[in-house]
């Protein structure tokens, strides 16, 4: 079984959630021993991931902490690596530059999942950064799938309920809002809501809406699995 590299940390919750889902998935598969997995946490100021993920803004700021983290994945010896967040995605070149071993693209895997599903059109929930830099734009384009934004207004609700959880808060409001905004993406012919913020996932399981949702992490947790059990 391949050696799984994790640039873990943004945020916490996500890459246990990564490491506790791929255990719980090799075990369902029937393998004899636990997945072999190394987890660098990027040792960045909270300011930083405060400009960067909050306020969409200095995210370059990143960019050395997201290299020294894939240097020392590489010097730890693993196979490949993955990135669980999508805002930092916009990086992923850099990432793939300084190190031999093959880095994973959520993005990348998102297209091809959807591809596969037959989607033509998909409403986006994520982070300020993700929406204006439009790190989804091109790779899904390219394959015949077009993008609807939230509005300006939903755009603003959502960054607010992303700051609330994490800052640890939960709610029904929270809920409520997102459901409303998933039904303006419907509406507007979207037939899936993709859900481009690792934060998001934990509440969107208890929505009610008439639209099916593509959670990007659990698609970039499906990819790890199948690189790491490739002969």
């Amino acid at each position: 079984m391949k050696t799984l590299g994790i640039l873990g940390g943004v945020g916490p919750q996500t890459t246990s959630r990564i490491y506790l889902s791929i255990i719980d998935l090799i075990r369902k598969r029937g393998e004899e021993k636990y997945p072999p997995i190394v987890i660098y946490n990027l040792p960045f100021p909270f300011v930083v991931e405060n400009e960067a993920i909050v306020q969409g803004i200095n995210s370059e700021k990143m960019i050395p902490y997201l290299i020294d983290g894939a240097k020392i994945l590489e010097k730890s010896g693993v196979d490949f690596g993955i990135l669980p967040c999508n805002t930092l995605h916009k990086y992923i070149g850099e990432i793939r530059k300084v190190v031999k071993f093959p880095f994973l693209s959520i993005l990348e895997e998102t297209a091809l999942t959807l591809k596969d599903k037959g989607v033509k059109n998909v409403g986006i929930l994520a982070t300020k950064t993700t929406i204006e830099s439009k790190i989804y734009e091109d790779v899904l384009r390219n394959n015949g799938i077009n993008i609807l934004y939230p509005s300006q207004n939903e755009q603003n609700i959502v960054n607010n309920i992303i700051v609330e959880l994490l800052n640890e808060t939960k709610n029904n409001f929270q809920k409520e809002k997102l459901e409303v905004i998933c039904g303006a993406l419907y509406k507007r012919v979207a037939e899936i809501v993709l859900l481009a913020c690792t934060d998001l996932h934990l509440i969107v399981s208890d929505l009610m809406i008439p639209i099916p949702i593509a959670d990007t992490t659990e698609i970039l947790i499906n990819a790890a699995i199948r690189e790491m059990v490739k002969s």
